[in-house]
């Protein structure tokens, strides 16, 4: 733009107009000035210099307080000198010089601007703090006026007021939702969330959002049944927190009672049918019967019942096996019970015997027609595997081809009429006498 204003001007000379146009002037004033130099200041003020008038101060910025003054109009100015306090008395101590007689504005945002060796260095202004300020003139040698404002004084935006509304939501499933209302103060530039087991703490950060409207957060991963007290702050642009809310207390959702009176109810060859009191949580879902084989090892799954039905039948068990059993109750969140109180049984066996006589050896045991079963197979287990002797549709067998002095180990395994078969018997072992 400058340099078409240069052309603009040139024709005039040209055409031989009334005032003559110094281009080189115009040149000049058209370029970008340099920007004025601070000259070395004094440190006491000896110059005749008039004291800056109309001295403003304007409170409720962030960490800053703009200064404006009306300019001294006379010559000898070159530029200003700021200075600050604690207390409207004093002592006053220099934070920047100002070059330029017409600039009559400053920032104070706590560093300084002053020449090396200035006493006053703070970092940054804080939150809510009152500061006090005068202005004095100085010449472009540096030489500081006599003449002083008046003092003014001014306060910082003041902390973040604590959130309000903050709602902590109970009987949740290992979790506490909070909600709160968003800041009116427009530095707010986001929330801390503190946690304590107790209204009197001490309350723990817990997590840091960024953002003004950010006005939600979930707390996850937690106990069953567990108090917890939240409180919240918020947070500056500058990074200044507030005074914390109020505390609000949320629990966690309590994890369905164990269930009780586990029992067996009915027991038949590779089978144990067991029953309990119901639950009576109105968003129980079901149960989880659990089988225990050997202390130490943990729970197998036996089945998974509705609500309407508590109780399961185990049929994966051994002839003469001893089981524990134990239930657990599970709701619609999917929280689970403590286990219910044990009870072990044992299964039923085939009552499988022998005797030595002397056409053999006798083996005897319980047919279990009752249970549905029209025989057994027989088996000699012997270190080099085990061997079929026969098929018998009752509960009677003899083995004739015994020596005497020699031990003898059968097995027996009943059948049903569709060719399932029972788990295989307890072994029964027996020596042939000598003679």
């Amino acid at each position: 733009m400058r340099r078409r204003a240069l052309w603009l001007l040139l024709p005039l000379a040209w055409l031989g107009c009334a005032t003559t146009l110094d281009v080189d002037r115009a040149r000049r004033w058209l370029e970008t000035p340099e920007q004025a130099q601070l000259p070395p200041l004094a440190t006491t003020a000896s110059a005749p210099l008039s004291a800056p008038e109309g001295l403003r101060a304007t409170s409720g910025e962030l960490r800053a307080i703009p200064l404006r003054w009306d300019p001294v109009l006379n010559g000898e100015v070159g530029g200003y000198s700021v200075e600050r306090a604690e207390q409207n008395e004093g002592p006053f101590l220099p934070i920047a010089a100002v070059p330029g007689r017409a600039s009559t504005s400053f920032v104070d945002t706590g560093p300084t601007r002053w020449p090396e060796g200035a006493p006053d260095s703070r970092s940054e202004l804080r939150d809510g703090e009152t500061l006090y300020y005068r202005v004095r003139a100085f010449t472009p040698d540096g030489a500081l006026g006599r003449g002083v404002s008046e003092v003014v004084g001014a306060t910082t935006a003041p902390p973040p007021a604590p959130p309000e509304g903050l709602r902590a939501y109970s009987h949740q499933p290992r979790e506490v939702p909070l909600t709160w209302q968003a800041a009116s103060d427009p530095n707010v530039a986001g929330y801390v969330i503190e946690r304590s087991p107790t209204s009197r703490g001490p309350f723990e950060p817990l997590a840091e959002l960024p953002g003004r409207y950010q006005t939600s957060y979930l707390d996850r991963g937690l106990g069953d049944l567990r108090v917890f007290h939240y409180r919240i702050a918020a947070v500056n642009r500058a990074g200044g927190r507030g005074e914390p809310s109020a505390p609000a207390r949320a629990v966690t959702k309590a994890e369905p009672l164990p269930p009780i009176g586990l029992r067996v109810v009915a027991r038949q060859l590779g089978r144990n049918d067991l029953a309990w009191d119901p639950n009576v949580e109105a968003d129980l879902s079901g149960y989880r019967l659990l089988r225990i084989r050997d202390d130490g090892e943990p729970p197998e799954p036996v089945a998974t019942l509705p609500r309407g039905r508590p109780a399961g039948v185990d049929r994966d068990v051994g002839a003469d096996e001893v089981i524990a059993y134990t239930v657990v109750a599970l709701d619609e969140d999917g929280l689970m019970s403590d286990a219910a109180e044990t009870v072990e049984v044992k299964s039923v066996g085939y009552e499988l015997s022998a005797t030595v006589q002397p056409d053999g050896i006798h083996l005897e045991w319980n047919p279990r027609f009752d249970e549905g079963f029209r025989g057994a197979r027989v088996y000699l287990n012997s270190r080099f595997g085990q061997s079929e002797l026969g098929f018998v549709d009752d509960g009677r067998f003899v083995y004739p081809e015994i020596q005497p002095g020699k031990r003898y180990r059968f097995t027996v395994v009943l059948e049903r009429p569709d060719g399932t078969a029972a788990p295989t018997s307890s072994p029964v072992e027996i020596a042939v006498p000598r003679g």
